[in-house]
C-alpha cells in the first residue's frame, strides 16, 4: 500500500457537460483521448440526454480498458477508479426544470434564467425572498441525474453560482440531503499572480477579486458543514484560456497542497448553424472558439510530461474512488 499522505493528487475537471453537442462530444474526447478525470452535467441543457448516453458509453470503455488514453494515464499513476460525474447547478442559462413554479423575478421576458450579473444583483437585494424556489429548482436538477440512474459524485455551480448569496447557504444543505460529499470551493492560492497573467483584462481582474471574496465565505460554510473540497482550486478567471504554461503556473502555486482541482472548458469546434440555434434558445456559448485549444491541451503528450515532472498523480473527487486509488 502506498503512502497516500505523500501523494499529490490532481483532478482535471471539465464544466458544461451537456451544454450542446460540440461541448459534450469534446468532453468525452477529453476522457477517452486525454487526461480528464471529472465533469459536471448541466441537467437542464439541450444536450443533457446526449451527455448521459455518451457517459454510459465512456464508462463501458473505461471498464474494459479500451480508452486510447490508458497508456498515458498509467504513466501518471491513474488507477482504475470510475471517473467523476457531478451536477453543474445552473440558474443563469436556459430555462428552469420546475417550470412555472420558479419565480418570474429571476427570469427574463422570455422565461429564461437571468445572466449571472442580473441574478447576483437580485439576490443581493432580495435576500431570502426567493430561497424556496431556488432550492426547488436546484433539487430538481440533482434529481434529474438520479432519475437517469446516475449518482452524482459532486456539486458545483455554472458560472460559480454556488458562491452567490442565498445559494451558498442552500448548496451545502442539498449536498447533505442527497448524500454528496464533495462541493467545489473555488478559493485560489496565489490568485493575483494568475489574474494578472498576460491576456487578462483589468475588468476580469476586478471580477476575479469579487469571486475570491465570496469563494472564501463559501469555503468556510462548506467546512462548517463537514463537506469535502480540494485543497487548492484553479480556473475561476481563466475559462477557455488555460494552456500548458498557465497550468504549470497553477501547479507551482499549489506547493504543499495535497489535492488540486483545475477546471477546464474543453469542446469540439462548433458549427455556425448550431451556434445560431443555441444563441436563439438562450444557450449561447461565449467560450465556443476557445474550447478546442483546451481540448488539445488535455490530449497533448506535453501535459503528461508536466505532471510526471511535478510528481502528480491523477485523482478523483469521489471519496471512495480516491481511497481505492490510494490503496
Amino acid at each position: 500500500m502506498s503512502d497516500s499522505s505523500a501523494v499529490r493528487w490532481l483532478v482535471l475537471h471539465a464544466d458544461d457537460f451537456g451544454m450542446n453537442a460540440a461541448v459534450t462530444h469534446g468532453i468525452v474526447d477529453g476522457f477517452s483521448a486525454g487526461l480528464l478525470t471529472s465533469t459536471s452535467l448541466l441537467t437542464n441543457a439541450p444536450a443533457a440526454g446526449l451527455a448521459v448516453a455518451r457517459w454510459r458509453q465512456l464508462e463501458e470503455r473505461r471498464s474494459a480498458g479500451a480508452l486510447p488514453s490508458m497508456p498515458r494515464r498509467s504513466r501518471v499513476g491513474d488507477g482504475e477508479a470510475p471517473f467523476d460525474l457531478g451536477v453543474h447547478l445552473n440558474l443563469t442559462q436556459g430555462r428552469p426544470l420546475i417550470g412555472p413554479r420558479y419565480r418570474d423575478e429571476l427570469l427574463d421576458e422570455e422565461g429564461r434564467f437571468l445572466p449571472p450579473g442580473g441574478l447576483f444583483r437580485r439576490l443581493l437585494l432580495g435576500a431570502g425572498r426567493w430561497r424556496a424556489a431556488i432550492e426547488q429548482e436546484l433539487s430538481a436538477q440533482i434529481e434529474w441525474l438520479l432519475d437517469h440512474c446516475l449518482t452524482p459524485t459532486h456539486l458545483n455551480g455554472h458560472q460559480y453560482i454556488e458562491m452567490m448569496p442565498v445559494i451558498a447557504q442552500i448548496v451545502p444543505q442539498l449536498a447533505r440531503r442527497f448524500s454528496i460529499s464533495y462541493v467545489r470551493a473555488a478559493r485560489e492560492p496565489g490568485h493575483w499572480r494568475t489574474s494578472l497573467w498576460p491576456g487578462m483584462r483589468v475588468a476580469q481582474c476586478g471580477v476575479s477579486l469579487v469571486k475570491q471574496f465570496y469563494a472564501g465565505r463559501s469555503q468556510s460554510r462548506l467546512r462548517s458543514a463537514g463537506l469535502d473540497a480540494a485543497d487548492a482550486y484553479f480556473g475561476t478567471s481563466h475559462a477557455g484560456r488555460i494552456d500548458l504554461a498557465l497550468l504549470g503556473r497553477f501547479l507551482q502555486l499549489s506547493a504543499r497542497r495535497h489535492r488540486i482541482e483545475v477546471a477546464l472548458h474543453p469542446g469540439r469546434e462548433m458549427a455556425d448553424s448550431s451556434a445560431d440555434h443555441a444563441r436563439a434558445d438562450g444557450w449561447a456559448d461565449p467560450l465556443a472558439r476557445r474550447r478546442p485549444a483546451e481540448l488539445s491541451l488535455l490530449c497533448s503528450s506535453d501535459l503528461a510530461e508536466l505532471l510526471i515532472a511535478g510528481d502528480f498523480r491523477l485523482g478523483r473527487l469521489n471519496v471512495r474512488a480516491r481511497r481505492a486509488a490510494a490503496a
